[in-house]
């Protein structure tokens, strides 16, 4: 680009030294002409003062002049007709035609034409002027010259003054370059510091040099570059901050610009938007977000309605409820945030269910109790048979009213306010015991138990927690189990994982059915369980106790194919203890420690 600019000022300036020369030389050309005509206007003068205005004597000064000259002398008569022609004594022409004769026959005193001579056939100086008697004009008398000779003579001034032009031009020329490169010195010290500045506005440019006369400009650009570091930084650590805070947030935020173009879509909105792969921003926001409801919300948006609050859900393959919320600010640009409604819901319609439940589980055995009971004091006492069986049955309304409150307990009370000892547990000696309280029930529905696993196995976790859970999963298997059945347990120790599995051959669980079985109070098979007697609040137990013990539950089943429940729970084992407590019983222990006092 600074080479562009000096090429065009050169240029510039080459043109006008050719506009300027030829000027000059045009000018120049013009003074010798008009001293050849004052030479020659002087010589024809002279010529008519000689010859006294007489033709003959005229004749005889022109002959001999033209003889050791290339001068040409024409006299003519006052109607511009050749009387006597130096050059062709023969021509008689008129010559009234040619503008120095037409100046004097018009009354002007002189008369001049530079021209190409056709009987010369070279470029000739024509001066003409009238010869008078009694102030009349009687005859013209013209006096032609060549052009060659005279301006041949005049080359060599004229390259004198081309030379003196020259040197002129070009020391016009140097100062002009140097009065550009002085003024486009500080340009070009400050341009680079400028582009730096842009591409790297984080980082500080300086300018070392020192000039007094740019002293003051300098130290300007220094300030501002200093200045423009700074106020970057602090603008970017700004902006780390808030996309750091908007990527942090639960809350999801998108902001979309006036002309609809995506702007920011922070990761939680992404996620409550199912998106998986975010394009490179800005986007038009149809081709990111492709819910109708929002985008039906975002096009209702105008300056008439500035806010705007909407619940919404979404209609995808994980449905969620959105509270979203649209504000216009800065010029038209839209501001959303969304928040996740749907745990919220489930929980509120968790909430009505169980309530519900509860009120049902609650008021059946009650009626029941309240019915018998009335019916024996209206008098079904004094019949011993009907008496037995109606206690029988108010016996075990009572207990399936004691399991179910029992049960209500377990879950509501906050099980990390009681500080649970770990202990060593057999796990075997465990499982075994859980299933001798069930044999009634099984032997009356021929069941048969498998149980695999290492029989001295121990185990290190909290009983009152791990109790509930073999406890509840084996009651459910035995409910669920049909006749002539087998019910199988195993566990294992992996990866300091204890890994347990219950396995029935039941009636087993629909897919729909699985994602809801360890709500509290939810049934598979509503009349089945409540003939069983169970309460809807055994899963729900498995699950919060096992996640109290920082562990996983499963469920693999099949309808007619029965269920499979699998637990993983981190614990230790009681040989792991023991090698431990080998370890820091043994000498090579201490000589770790090295010189450090043991009391």
């Amino acid at each position: 680009m600074k080479r562009f600019g000096y090429g065009l000022w050169s240029l510039l300036l080459a043109v006008l030294f050719i506009i300027c020369w030829q000027f000059l030389s045009s000018f120049y050309r013009q003074q010798v002409i008009a001293q050849q005509v004052d030479f020659l206007e002087e010589k024809a003068a002279i010529f008519l003062n000689l010859s006294d205005n007489q033709p003959a004597t005229l004749q005889q000064f022109a002959d001999a002049y033209v003889q050791d000259s290339s001068s040409r002398i024409t006299l003519l008569d006052k109607d511009g007709r050749i009387i006597y022609d130096t050059y062709d004594s023969s021509l008689k022409e008129s010559r009234a035609n040619r503008p120095e004769v037409q100046a004097v026959l018009k009354g002007s005193n002189l008369g001049q034409s530079l021209r190409k001579s056709d009987t010369l056939n070279e470029e000739l100086l024509y001066v003409a002027i009238p010869v008078k008697e009694d102030g009349n004009l009687q005859q013209i008398l013209r006096i032609a010259e060549p052009t060659a000779p005279f301006f041949a003579k005049s080359q060599t001034i004229q390259r004198s003054i081309f030379f003196v032009y020259l040197l002129f031009c070009l020391f016009v020329s140097f100062l002009t370059f140097h009065a550009l490169r002085q003024r486009n010195r500080p340009v070009q010290t400050i341009l680079p510091v400028l582009k730096k500045m842009i591409s790297s506005p984080d980082q500080q440019a300086i300018i070392m040099q020192e000039t007094p006369e740019h002293d003051d400009l300098y130290q300007t650009i220094n300030q501002l570059s200093e200045q423009m570091s700074r106020t970057y930084q602090a603008y970017a650590a700004s902006e780390q901050q808030l996309y750091g805070l908007l990527n942090e947030l639960m809350i999801g935020v998108f902001i979309i610009d006036q002309d609809d173009r995506l702007l920011l879509l922070n990761p939680t909105m992404q996620e409550q938007l199912g998106i998986e792969a975010l394009p490179q921003l800005p986007q038009p926001f149809t081709e990111v977000i492709h819910d109708t409801q929002l985008i039906q919300l975002i096009y209702h948006m105008n300056e008439q309605t500035p806010s705007l609050q909407e619940e919404i859900a979404l209609s995808d393959d994980h449905p969620r409820v959105l509270d979203v919320t649209l504000r216009l600010f800065n010029e038209n640009e839209l501001l959303g945030i969304s928040y996740d409604l749907t745990r919220v819901r489930q929980l509120e319609k968790m909430q009505k269910d169980f309530v519900g439940n509860v009120s049902h589980e609650l008021k059946t055995p009650v009626t029941s109790l309240i019915g018998f009971t009335e019916t024996l004091l209206d008098g079904a006492l004094e019949d011993r048979e009907t008496l037995v069986s109606f206690l029988k049955i108010i016996q075990k309304d009572a207990y399936r009213l004691e399991n179910l409150i029992q049960e209500i307990i377990l879950l509501s009370k906050d099980s990390h306010s009681f500080d649970y000892t770990a202990q060593e547990i057999n796990l075997r000696a465990l499982i075994e015991q859980i299933i001798r309280s069930y044999e009634p029930i099984a032997r009356e529905k021929q069941l048969s138990f498998i149980i695999n696993g290492p029989e001295e196995l121990i185990f290190i976790s909290k009983r009152e927690l791990l109790q509930p859970i073999l406890k509840n999963l084996i009651e459910n298997a035995v409910n669920y189990s049909k006749s002539q059945g087998t019910i199988q347990v195993d566990y294992s120790y992996r990866a300091k994982q204890l890994q347990l599995s219950v396995r029935d051959q039941g009636i087993g669980i629909d897919r729909e059915d699985q994602v809801r079985i360890f709500e509290r109070f939810y049934r598979v098979d509503k009349a089945r369980t409540r003939n069983s007697g169970g309460t809807g609040l055994g899963l729900a137990i498995v699950k919060d106790y096992t996640k109290l013990l920082g562990g996983t539950i499963t469920v693999d089943s099949f309808p007619g194919a029965g269920s499979t429940f699998t637990i993983t729970l981190p614990l230790e084992t009681k040989k792991k203890i023991q090698d431990l407590r080998n370890l820091y019983a043994s000498p090579e222990f201490f000589s770790l420690l090295g010189e450090w006092p043991i009391h």
